[in-house]
C-alpha cells in the first residue's frame, strides 16, 4: 500500500519508440509494432563475465507491459494487427511460447519480419504468425532444447536421443559381452531419467509448436507435419531454414519483396538497437494512435 499522491516508480521493460519514421509508418498503415532484437553487443557485468539476450523473464514481463498498453489504445482485438520485428537467437522454450500465445490471444492478425535470425524459441514465435516475411540472408531453424550440464557442457536434445537409438538399432540383437567396449561403455552410460525427460520435452516442444500452428490458421495435418519438421527431422540444432526451406515446409512465409516498405521500416529499426549493448532484447513498440 502507498499513501495518496505519494509516486510510485514502475520499472517497464519494453519501451516506446521515439523514431517519427518508424511511427509515422505506424500510424499511417493502422498497425501495432513491436520490436524483439537480440543485440550483437552483449552486456558486460564484470571483465570475464558476459551476459547474453536470451528469450526468458524479462522478455516475457516486457511483452505483458506492451499488451497492458494495446488494451488501454482502447482498439479491439478485431481491429488489432501487429507487425512484428524478431531477430533473436532463441532462449527458454517456455518464454517463447507464452510469447507467441500472448501475442496471438490480443492481436486478430500478425505478420512477423525476420531480416536475419530467428532461432529456435524465436522460431516457435515466428510460426505462430499469419505470414512470415523473410529476405536474402533470413533463417529460421529447428526448435530443439539445450541442455546445459553441472560441468558447462551443452547437448542437443535431439541429439542425445538420436544417438541413443543410433546404438540400439546397431546392438539390438547383440548379446551384451558381444559389443565392443567403446559401444557398451557408451550404452551404459545413458541415464535413464535423463533419456525420459528428453523425450518428454521434445514431445512438449511439438505440443507447443501444434498449438500455435492452429492458432495462426493452419489445419490439423500440416501443423502436424510442420512441427515433425522443426522438432524431430533436423539434422542438426543448427540447420539454417531460409525462405525457400520454410516454405517447401508449408510454413506461410512471404519473400520481402511483396512488404517492400515495411521491410525498409523493420531494416531501420533493427540498425537503431542492433549494436547497442544489453543484456536482454530490445523490446520497443509503437501503437497506431495520433
Amino acid at each position: 500500500m502507498t499513501d495518496e499522491g505519494e509516486e510510485v516508480e514502475v520499472f517497464e521493460l519494453a519501451m516506446e519508440e521515439d523514431d517519427s519514421v518508424i511511427k509515422n509508418y505506424a500510424v499511417n498503415n493502422k498497425v501495432f509494432l513491436l520490436s524483439c532484437i537480440a543485440p550483437i553487443a552483449p552486456l558486460k557485468v564484470s571483465p570475464s563475465t558476459m551476459v547474453y539476450a536470451s528469450l526468458r523473464e524479462p522478455e516475457e514481463f516486457a511483452v505483458e507491459s506492451f499488451i497492458n498498453k494495446v488494451k488501454a489504445s482502447g482498439i479491439p482485438r478485431e481491429n488489432r494487427v501487429l507487425e512484428l520485428l524478431l531477430h533473436s537467437y532463441g532462449g527458454g522454450v517456455s518464454s517463447a511460447y507464452m510469447i507467441a500465445k500472448t501475442l496471438r490471444k490480443n492481436f486478430s492478425k500478425i505478420r512477423v519480419f525476420v531480416p536475419h535470425i530467428a532461432a529456435s524459441g524465436a522460431t516457435l514465435i515466428a510460426i505462430a504468425a499469419d505470414e512470415i516475411v523473410m529476405g536474402e540472408i533470413s533463417r529460421l531453424s529447428p526448435i530443439d532444447i539445450i541442455y546445459e550440464t553441472e560441468s558447462g557442457e551443452r547437448i542437443s536434445t535431439l541429439a542425445y536421443l538420436r544417438g541413443f537409438l543410433k546404438l540400439y538399432e546397431k546392438f539390438k540383437t547383440t548379446r551384451k559381452e558381444d559389443i565392443p567396449y567403446p559401444y557398451l561403455s557408451l550404452i551404459e552410460s545413458v541415464n535413464l531419467a535423463t533419456f525420459e525427460e528428453f523425450t518428454g520435452a521434445l514431445d512438449q516442444v511439438k505440443e507447443y509448436a501444434v498449438e500455435l500452428l492452429k492458432a495462426a490458421g493452419y489445419g490439423d495435418e500440416e501443423a502436424d507435419s510442420i512441427s515433425d519438421r522443426l522438432v524431430y527431422e533436423p539434422l542438426t540444432h543448427y540447420e539454417v531454414i531460409d525462405y525457400e526451406k520454410a516454405k517447401n515446409m508449408g510454413l506461410k512465409v512471404k519473400f520481402y519483396e511483396e512488404y517492400r516498405e515495411s521491410w525498409d521500416i523493420m531494416r531501420r529499426w533493427l540498425g537503431k538497437h542492433i549494436l547497442r549493448e544489453s543484456g536482454i532484447h530490445h523490446i520497443r513498440y509503437v501503437i497506431p494512435l495520433q
